[in-house]
């Protein structure tokens, strides 16, 4: 810390940023109890600007297999099967059922060949997904498969996961329905079946396929779910709406009638993530004060009462998992709220686990979240979404904040010229989020919250330094 602050008070951006990414990695000196460091505060001189800093068991079929893997999943995956560190346990697991609806009729109309070429390229729209969330195929069965999140790899979020790679199956294969309409004449779908439950793990084989086998009835429910749902739609058990109920908007619940069991289940379908999602922390509508932390609170909202006069800080928050970091970040806001007032900009980004390779995965998801883009947005669908979502801001404000997402999303270039290419095409990203955020915190003191870092994807974290020395203009 002290590093940092000797750093900062000389203005050394460049140090800073060094320092920055020395926290991310997690050096053992900075892994103390919960740490407040004020690292920052700067006094404003107008006219005074710093330059920014840019910085199956065959092999073929492993081969199929492989082109949807990411290299970094492939790479944990062959960790696994190497030390055989899944063999025999058990974990509660999320499975996703997923098939093809009406095929049985639509196989029956079409040549073999004609329908293998169709369902092959389904499952790459299926497949697809489920590793994108670091989730394990174990089984293809004909027109459906069954995939696993939480082994051989377990995240604290698999759940999540497993719907997020549901909803992105459904909305992800909509154009090759299409297509297979307009080419073949036919019409199908696909629907989704989640549940959470305990399995044994069997083993790792070679094609890097994972069998299990479940205990009690949780395969059983899973492919229920997936059986009663409807087509186009996620349908997940009440165990896994239970875990994830803050993050998403469903319908429901419904009774469904499951073969073995004397009562009904409850299913719920799930439409789509929230654009403000809950906390899956604490619980729901209890709250306590926050206690021990005189201190931190006091430093923090001095920084924030001497931002409303124009003074700006970094503060870099750090410690163990269930210190308090999010309760005290809550405080924070309703701090804010009452010195600034409810509508004073206060501007999260989360770092989540699944989105450590997506450059910039830091900023844009929490964007098109905010947005209400889906996969299944065109771009004149998500370009309207984006010039509608800034709300009442000045016209010149809004015009620089609608450009910065833009480029985030990858959607416009920095002109109305041609692209622009090697060094200008990387700098464009910085530039426009330097515009965007000059102009907002110009027009108002503006707080940006960049939480769980230790997700966040590289560019994401150089995007972050490259803002500091916007404390010295705004």
């Amino acid at each position: 810390m002290d590093e940092v602050e000797e750093a900062m008070s000389g203005q050394d951006w460049e140090a800073v940023g060094e320092r920055a990414r020395s926290v991310l990695r997690l050096d053992p000196e900075n892994q103390d109890a919960l740490s407040y460091l004020a690292a920052a505060e700067r006094d404003q001189t107008p006219g005074t600007t710093q330059p920014a800093a840019p910085d199956g068991s065959s092999s073929s079929s492993r081969s199929r297999l492989e082109q949807y893997i990411p290299k970094e999943l492939l790479a944990k995956l062959e960790g696994v099967r190497r030390t055989g560190a899944s063999s025999g346990k058990r974990r509660v697991v999320t499975m996703l059922f997923c098939d093809v609806t009406g095929s049985t009729s639509a196989a029956e109309s079409l040549d073999p060949e004609e329908w293998s070429e169709i369902m092959n390229g389904a499952f790459e729209h299926l497949i697809s997904p489920v590793y994108r969330y670091e989730g394990t195929v174990a089984r293809l069965m004909g027109d459906a498969i069954l995939a696993f999140f939480g082994a051989p790899i377990a995240h604290e979020d698999d759940p999540q996961r497993a719907v997020l790679a549901g909803l992105d199956i459904v909305e992800g294969i909509r154009s090759y329905q299409a297509e297979v309409k307009t080419r073949w004449g036919l019409d199908f779908g696909v629907r989704v079946g989640i549940n959470t439950g305990l399995v044994v793990v069997g083993g790792v084989g070679p094609d890097l396929r994972v069998e299990y086998t479940a205990m009690g009835d949780a395969i059983n429910l899973a492919a229920r779910m997936e059986q009663t749902a409807g087509p186009g739609t996620v349908q997940i058990s009440a165990g896994t709406h239970d875990l994830i109920a803050p993050l998403f908007e469903f319908e429901g619940p419904e009774s469904i009638e499951v073969k073995g069991k004397s009562e009904p289940v409850s299913a719920y379908r799930v439409l789509s993530e929230k654009k403000e999602p809950g906390s899956l922390r604490g619980i729901e509508g209890l709250s306590t004060p926050l206690v021990g932390r005189d201190s931190e609170i006091s430093g923090l909202r001095g920084v924030l009462e001497r931002l409303q006069d124009g003074r700006g800080a970094v503060v870099c928050l750090m410690g163990e998992a269930g210190l308090g970091k999010f309760s005290l970040l809550s405080e924070l806001h309703a701090q804010w709220e009452k010195i600034a007032g409810k509508d004073a900009p206060w501007v999260e980004n989360r770092g989540v686990s699944y989105n450590t390779t997506r450059p910039c995965g830091l900023f844009s998801h929490g964007t098109q979240q905010a947005i209400g883009i889906t996969d299944g947005d065109s771009i004149e669908t998500v370009r309207a979404k984006i010039a509608a979502a800034p709300g009442d801001l000045p016209s010149d404000v809004k015009e620089k904040v609608v450009h910065a997402i833009g480029v985030l999303l990858a959607l416009e270039t920095a002109s109305d010229g041609p692209q622009a290419n090697g060094e200008g095409a990387q700098r464009e990203p910085y530039d426009a989020f330097h515009g965007a955020w000059r102009a907002l915190a110009a027009y108002s003191p503006t707080v940006i919250v960049m939480d769980d870092l230790h997700w966040a994807d590289p560019a994401s974290v150089q995007l972050m330094i490259d803002l500091f020395p916007l404390l010295e203009e705004v």
